[in-house]
């Protein structure tokens, strides 16, 4: 995926890691109010680099009522690991939002971005990139979609209090 044209309605098919990277940060880039993740352990290809943490940074910084939000499944590897995303949540505290979800959607898999609700990126397997990826920059209908599941988690979530910021 070269040319990455966000105007475009129609439906991708990514393959490989560098792809879905590719695909997820023209998406941070385009979001002007919101951007949700669903992620099983905040795939260190896609989120967990530079670029990604300077937009979603951006974004946090546009407007007093953007939110970024991240469910998350498993954390430890991203603790283990110093993730970007973690330490961006711990700074800005009144944009960045990361939470568990329930007991009733631990075991769900896969994974998806969505920016503004209208642009996503959805995987049926959560971090692998073997494994077919469809995406579009212009679908609200399939982005609504997957926003109203991700906010159904969302209210029912918890927060984790291994990404609680330590004052100290």
């Amino acid at each position: 995926m070269t040319d990455i044209d966000i105007n475009s309605k129609d439906t991708l098919q990514l393959h490989g890691a560098d792809e879905n990277r590719d695909f997820v940060l023209a998406l941070a880039q385009q979001a002007q109010r919101e951007l949700v993740i669903f992620s099983q352990e905040l795939d260190a290809p896609l989120y967990d680099n530079e670029a990604f943490e300077r937009a979603v940074f951006d974004l946090a910084r546009r407007h007093p009522s953007t939110q970024i939000r991240i469910l998350l499944q498993d954390a430890t590897r991203a603790l283990h690991d110093g993730h970007r995303l973690l330490r961006l949540a711990q700074t800005l505290t009144s944009s960045v939002f990361i939470r568990r979800p329930s007991r009733d959607y631990r075991e769900q898999q896969g994974a998806f971005i969505i920016a503004d609700a209208t642009a996503y990126l959805q995987r049926v397997v959560g971090n692998q990139y073997n494994h077919q990826a469809i995406a579009s920059f212009v679908a609200p209908l399939q982005a609504g979609q997957l926003n109203e599941h991700f906010n159904k988690i969302w209210e029912h979530a918890d927060d984790d209090p291994r990404l609680r910021r330590l004052y100290v």
